[in-house]
Order: structure tokens, then sequence, then C-alpha cells
């Protein structure tokens, strides 16, 4: 099949995907484009890695990248981080990479080859043992030690996402014990996989040592986001927080939401964190899956009402793993995750380790696109955030203002990213332009539904900074004759002030910005 990147699917289709846009018929509004708001995050994996399919992969439309920790060891991933900033001058934009870390998450401990369990046999869990050459459908190591301490007889073992189910027999009920398990439902396993105990709470920090090996190496190269697995409470967020902090960056920290703990505090979780995601593969394990999309809603809609940005994660196109095509489910999932409020999606095995990797996100840009142009976001705004507040304020105006004055793109100023956030979070149909004089934030906005990123120096004056933004994109031809512009800046200073000011222009026939009334 020959791979086409800017046309999706490589079909006929009369949309013609560029740069998140796509064009449709001349409306007679100056814009003329209509803008693909939610984002993608692809996991980068051994069938991605190289540059022409990165490059690929961008330009079908992937925002975000993101380097799962959980597999290798960090130094390797330091060549793929210079590779993906170094594909910024081909693309035309910045890169974003989320560094995902491994979290408290319990694991089979490694040995060769694939063993099957039989339903109603005895496996045995040998806990702290981190290799076994012996192992076999008898016996299995668990890397983690305390788990023959903390569970009991017929508490239930998941391994494999669930697919495999087990039941305690017995138990030593000390560290680095055994735990004889039955075999409810069986199935083929193999090093590494995943286990997970429902009911069970695991005595594992959400940051251990190779979370903060992972953490060190992300922030020594520059990610851009850093997701902490398997967040319980919101003191599981502290110690990343503090890293960053004490470094004096400002990197954002994704919550993902994967364990029913998180669930009994999830408003205190979205009220520390930068985004958060809902992370579907051990969520639907831990809880019956029937209440697995009452629970998505519940926390899209904490997100929300903070103007934060949310992506739903795993699962969303497993079919092309190994197809070329979807499943009508898998289209039908991503559009729902998209009409209840998702600023953003992932893909994780589709293009980390699947056989059509570019497939996979033309087709979710494809969905995204089409879901959104039948979508009424009007009730998708936020109500309630607490942070912020009077950068909320000026937000809104200036959103309003764009809309009434019929503007075509929005201009934000902003040192950190706080400002874009908030006017995208009430969702203009315009495109959105983060203003900044770092380009870590240029990178950071990329998350951030319908937002791309401009890098300028600041000048003294707030007014001067803006115009020199509205230059660059006269001359990038992203603002065009007749096109009005709705700027949103600080005071003195346009990008290190604070947010104060909302400002309607117009580019002339000749190509001059005009202030307006």
């Amino acid at each position: 099949m020959e791979r086409c990147p800017n046309r999706i699917n490589g079909d006929n289709s009369s949309l013609q995907v560029t740069n998140n846009l796509i064009r449709k018929p001349f409306d007679g509004k100056p814009r003329g484009l209509h803008m693909r708001r939610t984002r993608i995050v692809a996991t980068i994996g051994p069938a991605s890695h190289d540059n022409d399919m990165l490059y690929s992969l961008f330009q079908a439309g992937m925002n975000v990248c993101r380097l799962n920790y959980s597999h290798g060891e960090p130094e390797q991933k330091t060549e793929l981080y210079h590779r993906i900033r170094n594909m910024e001058e081909r693309i035309g934009r910045q890169t974003c990479i989320l560094a995902d870390l491994p979290g408290p998450k319990l694991r089979l401990g490694e040995f060769k080859g694939v063993h099957v369990l039989t339903m109603g046999k005895e496996v045995a869990l040998h806990c702290g043992v981190a290799k076994m050459p012996d192992a076999s459908a008898e016996r299995l190591p668990v890397q983690y030690d305390g788990l023959s301490a903390e569970l009991k007889k017929d508490d239930p073992v998941l391994l494999s996402d669930g697919l495999i189910r087990l039941r305690v027999i017995s138990t030593t009920g000390e560290k680095s014990g055994i735990v004889i398990c039955r075999v409810i439902d069986g199935g083929p396993i193999s090093s590494r996989k995943g286990i997970n105990v429902p009911g069970t709470l695991v005595d594992l920090p959400a940051i251990g040592p190779k979370d903060k090996l992972a953490l060190n190496h992300a922030l020594d190269v520059g990610a851009d986001l850093i997701a902490v697995s398997y967040v319980r409470t919101p003191q599981d967020l502290q110690p990343a927080k503090d890293e960053i902090k004490s470094r004096g960056l400002t990197t954002w920290v994704v919550a993902k939401i994967e364990h029913p703990m998180a669930l009994e505090h999830l408003d205190d979780i979205l009220d520390i964190a930068d985004a958060v995601m809902v992370a579907r593969g051990d969520l639907g394990v831990e809880i019956p899956l029937e209440e697995v999309p009452i629970a998505q809603q519940r926390i899209i809609d904490g997100a929300l009402e903070r103007g934060m940005p949310v992506i739903v994660a795993t699962q969303m196109l497993e079919t092309m793993t190994v197809n070329p095509r979807p499943t009508r489910a898998e289209v039908s999932d991503i559009s729902t995750a998209i009409r209840q409020g998702a600023t953003g999606v992932m893909l994780s095995g589709e293009t980390a380790s699947g056989q059509y990797p570019l497939e996979a996100v033309q087709t979710m840009a494809k969905i995204a696109l089409s879901t959104e142009q039948g979508l009424d976001s009007s009730q998708l705004k936020p109500e309630s955030v607490t942070r912020f507040k009077s950068t909320r304020a000026v937000a809104h105006a200036g959103v309003e203002l764009a809309k009434m004055a019929n503007a075509s793109r929005l201009l934000v100023a902003t040192e950190r990213g706080n400002a874009p956030r908030l006017v995208s979070s009430y969702r203009p149909d315009i495109p959105v332009t983060a203003v900044t004089n770092t380009i870590e934030t240029a990178r950071r906005v990329q998350l951030l539904p319908g937002v791309d990123s401009l890098v300028v120096d600041e000048l003294d004056r707030g007014s001067l900074t803006m115009q020199t933004a509205l230059t660059k994109l006269v001359e990038q031809k992203r603002i065009l004759p007749g096109h009005k512009i709705v700027a949103i800046s600080g005071s003195p200073k346009a990008i290190s002030g604070v947010t104060s000011t909302a400002r309607l222009y117009k580019v002339s026939q000749q190509g001059e910005i005009i202030g307006t009334e």
C-alpha cells in the first residue's frame, strides 16, 4: 500500500489536510479554512522512530510525541529527543514531547518465550524476582517484592490488561514470598506484562527510583510535558512538580487517571495538575468495564470546568495495529470522546509497534475533523475556573470580541501558556496563536486544542510586541489582507505582564496593520 502523508487514508477524498487545516469551499469569510482543534498524541516506538516516518506522522496530523519510559533505559531516548527537535525546521512548526513516567506499575519479571496459562491450573508467582530463566506456565516472576505480603486468599490478580484472570489460593504473607493462584481465564503470557490487583492497595510510591531517573532524564533533555502514571491522590503529583520547580522550569504535569482511588480524589487532583489523561487501559481493569464510560465523562467534565486539556487514551484504534482500517466501533469511540469534550486523543501501540502507524494517525485526524464539523460546542465552556481568574475574564472577553467582529485569528501573548490555555478552553471556531518569547512555551502549547505558536522578542511596550507578531504572521501569510485579528496581551509588557488587554486589529489591502477603536 502506497503511503500518502498529506491525503487521509490515501483515498480520493476531497478533503486535503495540511498543517492541521482542512480546506473547505470559500464561504465569503476571510478565514476559508476549517482547523482541526483536537490534538493527536502518538506514541513513538520501533514502528515510528525513524526520520521519514516521524516526518510523515507530523504531516498527517500528529501534534504531540509520547515517549513511554516504561520501556528501555532513559538514556536510550536521548537521540530520539534530538531527532524530533531537529524535525522542527522541516515541518515548519514547533514539536511537543510528552514524557510518560513508568509509575508504580506492577509487572511480571523478565523471562524468555511465551507461556500459555490454562484455565483451572495453578501458577506460582515468585515476588521480588526480576528475572527467571526457568519460568513456565506453572511459575512466573513478579518484580515487586511486597505483593506476596499484600495479597490475601481469594483476591483477584489480573495479567496482560485483564485478559488473564487469576484468584489467590494462598500466600506466604511476607515480602519476597510466593503467591499460589488458580487460573480462572487463561491465555498466553510474555515477559514484563502488567499486573492489576483490583481492591488491593499496593504500597508503592507514585514516583519511585525508576521514575526519578526517568523524570531527571526527561527534564535534562527538555521534555515539554511530564505524565505521572497511576496517580491516586494529589500528593502523587508533588514530587514531579517539586523537581520541576527546583530547576526553575514551568513544565506542565499531566495526571494519568487509571486507579479507582484517583476517582475518589479527582477534584483535588485536577486542582493541581496542568492537564489530565483518561488512561483507560488500567482504569478498565481496576474498575468494572461498564463503569469506564461514566468515569471518562466525569474526568472530562472536571477538566473542562477548569479550562484544562484532557486526553483520552488506550485502544482507540487497536485494530489498526494489524489492520489498515479501523472497526466502526473504534471510529465511534473516538468521535464520542471528542463529543464528550476531550481536547486530545492518543495512540499507543498503534503507532509505537503497529504495522500501520501512518494510517492510524491519518484515520484519527479524519475522524476528528468530521466530528468537529458536526459538533455544537456551545455547552463545552469552562464554568468554574478557580485559577487565573483575571486572565479568564480577559480571555472570555477576547473570544467574545473575536466572535462579534468576525475575526480570523486570536493572538494571545503568554509567558508560560496559561492565557492561551484559557482562551482555547472557550472553544473559539478560529485559530489561536500563542505569542511567546521562549521556545519551551511555544512547544508546550501544541497540546492545546486549536492553538499554534509564534516566537518573538518581547519589547518594552506591549503594543510593539503584538505589532511585531502581527507583522510576522502577515509575512508568513497566516494573516491576509482584510482579516480582522483580536490580540490578547499583558501590561505593561505583552508577554511577561499580567494579562489585561483585548484589542481588535485589521489588515489593510496593502498588508498594513491598523488598530481599531
